[in-house]
């Protein structure tokens, strides 16, 4: 792995019109905001779902809050549903819908440090006649952390490995307290291998408030997920049920 350089990443989006690889989550969000900082044009969102297109890859996050979280950004967003077996056919078939009906040149992604996922993305996007761009790349997990809490994003545990990390923390707040927390737990502060996945409700890119509401939780595999609400009432807050 080379040195982190955000400016070299960020080169490649600056005045290009690019999509967001989506997930709900803090890195996907923090990705999209520094794309549009670094002189990116956004054009839209791309979401990979399940099979049957209701919930998303590893947040399991219902398709509405996603839906939701667009219209905060104000960008349409695209969804493709695959196993994990179909994924990758799936996902060139979204950047080719990108690249056709709303002109992308590049590709925006969330990843931090694991090379294989950015050999991936840059292969995909290679295929698709696009290029990637990684715009949180080798930088210090405090170092994102603290750039998201002093924006003022507001972000919550939706998802655990419960292999690595105790269902207690699903429905916590990410905020200054619950890091070091994290990490007395022997995680990634940051989640990076999948030790815990967010939602975020709101942000400066957001022009509101994005609310849910959950009703416990479910268990898939080793996963443990908060059972998100699909259409919470007006007046609803995140938060977690006693």
């Amino acid at each position: 792995m080379t040195a982190p350089n955000r400016s070299a990443e960020l080169d490649v989006v600056a005045g290009r019109t690019f999509f967001a690889s989506w997930s709900g989550g803090k890195d996907s969000y923090l990705a999209l905001q520094r794309a549009v900082a670094g002189g990116g044009r956004p054009a839209a969102l791309l979401t990979m779902t399940d099979e049957d297109g209701r919930r998303t890859h590893s947040h399991a996050l219902p398709v509405s809050l996603i839906e939701r979280q667009a219209q905060a950004i104000g960008l349409p967003f695209v969804l493709r549903g695959a196993s994990w077996d179909t994924y990758e056919a799936a996902f060139l078939d979204g950047l080719a819908e990108l690249r056709d009906k709303f002109e992308v040149a590049v590709g925006v992604f969330g990843d931090i440090d694991l090379q294989p996922h950015r050999d991936w993305v840059e292969r995909v996007c290679a295929v698709a006649g696009l290029r990637a761009c990684l715009p949180l790349w080798l930088e210090a997990r405090h170092a994102l952390l603290d750039e998201l809490l002093a924006a003022g994003v507001e972000a919550t545990v939706v998802a655990v490995n419960g292999d690595r990390l105790d269902e207690r923390f699903l429905g916590r707040r990410l905020d200054r307290a619950l890091i070091p927390e994290l990490e007395a737990a022997g995680v990634d502060a940051c989640g990076e291998e999948g030790e815990f996945h967010t939602v975020v409700t709101a942000a400066p890119l957001f022009a509101a408030p994005v609310a849910f509401a959950w009703r416990g939780t479910v268990a898939i595999d080793q996963y443990r997920f908060v059972d998100v609400i699909d259409e919470p009432p007006p007046t609803a807050a995140t938060h977690r049920p006693r």
